[in-house]
């Protein structure tokens, strides 16, 4: 099975609130972790070493290096809003082989599940 990439788009206003939201948090002086969108995930498993935030003006360019397919990339262009500063791609790896179903959070919207490029090499 082709490994995939899932694409979420949002508007953070800076790479470090986006961080927050959507990577996982480590709490000072402790074992403990906070991990707002996994939270907001309908999975049971997640692994944060497959969960990439994406910020800044080079986002798009980032992205369509990652996508395998050139429709995909036309699709992405047009379909994620201008006003988004970041996106979260999430590679299928991180679900540890399970099928999901994703949905947009209340922070992101979800765009789909698309061919990752580099996951050929993995």
């Amino acid at each position: 099975m082709p490994l995939t990439l899932h694409v979420f788009s949002g508007r953070f206003g800076s790479h470090e609130g986006a961080q927050c939201y959507a990577e996982q948090q480590w709490q000072d002086d402790s074992d403990d972790t906070t991990w707002a969108l996994r939270e907001d995930l309908p999975v049971t498993y997640l692994n944060a070493d497959f969960v990439e935030t994406i910020f800044g003006d080079d986002k798009i360019d980032y992205l369509e290096s990652q996508l395998a397919r050139d429709s995909d990339r036309s699709t992405l262009r047009v379909e994620i809003p201008p006003e988004a500063d970041t996106l979260v791609l999430i590679m299928s790896p991180a679900f540890d082989g399970k099928k999901v179903r994703l949905t947009s959070t209340p922070k992101l919207r979800y765009h789909g599940e698309y061919r990752w490029r580099l996951g050929d090499k993995l």
